[in-house]
């Protein structure tokens, strides 16, 4: 074999030499790709853009809901067809439907939006005499107001002179022109009652059963209390009727005692006697009462 048999054939190269220039891409063929780009990534976008179209369609109509919202608002705070024309008040005997109204905030030809039936309520219960308070809005232009108001039971003597109601709690300073033919509770040390809020509760609470229990045994009308004591031992001594029979009670429980203090008054009535003094306060011997005679 000769050489030039040996020799290899010639390849062609592959790789173009630096001399070279790539060919020429049509025009057609770059608008093809950069559309196809643009393509995916308005697909890769397309809920994006969905939820932002959303949220400003949304924010659009909130910004209508107020504005209309405002001019609603507007029409009903100022249409004489929502005037107040009716305003009813239940559950009121001290108070007059003058002051209810003027503490409610309440007048008659008012629009009804004025004064919400919440602000009402709230400005009642500011009032001491006011125990519990609704006030209802009737449209087109009226108000329920149902009142319950603190009922008076005793007078606590303190350093001045305040009103206690029938549960016990002390509600307001006693004012001229305010029930004093009451009870009055004395011999309350008026710091101990500030400080002390337990004896306080306690005081105020045995006071209250105490006149519910003389009411109930039939001696409210017979033998009126003029005064309560309340002694150092903590118990209870009243003074009754006209002549201020001293009766002590010493601590709870009462209604036994106060029926036997009637069967007392009872026996000396059979022989026209007044007692000047009945102590029922035995701890030991309860059963034993020791009675003086005018």
């Amino acid at each position: 074999m000769t050489q030039a048999s040996k020799r290899k054939p010639n390849r062609r190269k592959s790789r173009l030499t630096e001399s070279e220039e790539p060919p020429k891409v049509e025009a057609r063929v770059r608008f093809v790709y950069w559309r196809e780009r643009f393509r995916n990534g308005l697909a890769r976008h397309a809920t994006l853009l969905r939820w932002t179209g959303r949220a400003v369609l949304l924010c659009v109509l909130g910004a209508g809901a107020v504005a209309a919202g405002r001019l609603l608002e507007q029409h009903v705070r100022t249409a004489e067809a929502f005037a107040t024309t009716e305003i009813t008040v239940d559950g009121h005997s001290r108070l007059t439907r003058e002051h209810v109204l003027a503490v409610a905030g309440l007048t008659l030809g008012d629009n009804v939006f004025e004064q919400s039936p919440e602000e009402a309520r709230a400005a009642l219960l500011e009032d001491p005499w006011v125990a519990e308070a609704s006030v209802a809005r009737r449209l087109p232009g009226s108000y329920e107001i149902t009142l319950r108001e603190r009922r008076p039971a005793a007078v606590l003597a303190l350093e001045q002179p305040y009103l206690v109601a029938d549960d016990g709690s002390v509600f307001k300073p006693l004012e001229p022109g305010e029930p004093a033919d009451l009870p009055v509770i004395t011999g309350v040390d008026p710091e101990r009652f500030r400080l002390d809020r337990e004896l306080r509760t306690s005081l105020l609470v045995s006071a209250v059963a105490l006149l519910h229990d003389y009411r109930d045994v039939g001696l409210w009308r017979r033998e009126p209390i003029a005064e309560i004591h309340v002694e150092e031992s903590g118990g209870f001594a009243l003074y009754v009727g006209e002549d201020a029979a001293l009766v002590r009670l010493g601590k709870r429980p009462f209604r036994k005692k106060l029926r036997r203090f009637r069967g007392i008054l009872d026996e000396l009535r059979r022989d026209r006697s007044r007692p000047a003094y009945v102590y029922l306060d035995n701890v030991r011997r309860p059963d034993r009462v020791t009675v003086r005679l005018r």
